[in-house]
């Protein structure tokens, strides 16, 4: 599908992935991406800022895509909590916009989701099960994903899990705290009893790029192939030539109480899917 790509929220850890691949495969004719409170250190593609926080159709009748990547999000559960209107506007009111303007101009648009729209009670949710959030940012997901269904066209809400790998553009994420945690042989902690499918960030990002280029629609799963905690995902981290040396992990949240905090508000036991 030649023509301009957008990818909104290059600079995120998705998204500075998805911009470097997209360049690298040279498919497209154009790429374009969005960037706000970190500037971009990747200079091959046509950048925008944009500050989500407004409407931005004036951005998209600028460039014109053929097809939208909509990465951009608040995805920070205990931000969305402490900053519910910037939340909102950010990660619906933002969806809303490109959705409206994909479907009016038949573009393909493809909308990050996430598997914390799941309650977490359950596990292995597949495509079919209804959305039932319990933090603040699960709701504001499964809203825009109620907004994108309502504007189905050649659109495509792909729920992505736990995403693990660097972010290209230097931001600190949390494969950034355990990594470092375990190099240094420092003790984290990491939860043995919230679930995920973790996937690869690389991975994620050719997926997506795949799916830009087909007429894929209604709603996807993309995650890793097995339901895995963050403290046994810490394990094998460790176990990594890369990374040698001792690991101290603490499993459970009694056992972690005074460490290093990394389960968000409001965080489900088990938002495994099943891709």
């Amino acid at each position: 599908m030649p023509g301009r790509l957008l990818i909104t929220g290059g600079t995120g850890t998705l998204g500075s992935h998805l911009v470097r691949m997209a360049e690298a495969e040279g498919r497209w004719d154009e790429v374009h991406s969005t960037y706000c409170t970190l500037n971009p250190n990747f200079h091959k593609i046509f950048w925008h800022y944009m500050d989500a926080r407004n409407p931005i159709g004036a951005i998209l009748e600028k460039i014109k895509p053929d097809c939208v990547i909509h990465t951009l999000a608040m995805t920070s559960p205990d931000e969305c909590e402490s900053k519910k209107l910037d939340a909102w506007q950010i990660n619906v009111e933002t969806t809303k916009d490109i959705a409206g303007y994909s479907h009016a101009h038949q573009t393909r648009m493809i909308f990050t989701s996430t598997d914390l729209v799941f309650d977490g009670e359950k596990g292995n949710y597949s495509e079919e099960d209804p959305p039932n959030p319990v933090s603040f940012y699960g709701d504001t997901k499964a809203e825009a994903e109620q907004i994108v269904a309502e504007r189905m066209g050649r659109l495509l809400i792909v729920r992505i899990s736990l995403l693990y790998g660097f972010n290209l553009n230097g931001r600190p994420v949390f494969f950034d705290q355990v990594y470092t945690a375990i190099k240094n042989k420092q003790p984290i902690a990491l939860f043995g009893d919230q679930f995920r499918t973790m996937m690869n960030v690389a991975n994620a990002a050719a997926c997506l790029l795949e799916l830009a280029e087909n007429e894929s629609t209604g709603i996807l799963h993309l995650g890793g192939p097995e339901r895995i905690s963050r403290f046994d995902f810490g394990k094998r981290l460790g176990g990594a030539h890369i990374l040698p040396g001792a690991v101290h992990l603490f499993p459970g949240r009694e056992q972690a109480l005074g460490m290093v905090e990394l389960l968000e508000h409001g965080a489900p036991l088990d938002a495994g899917v099943t891709a």
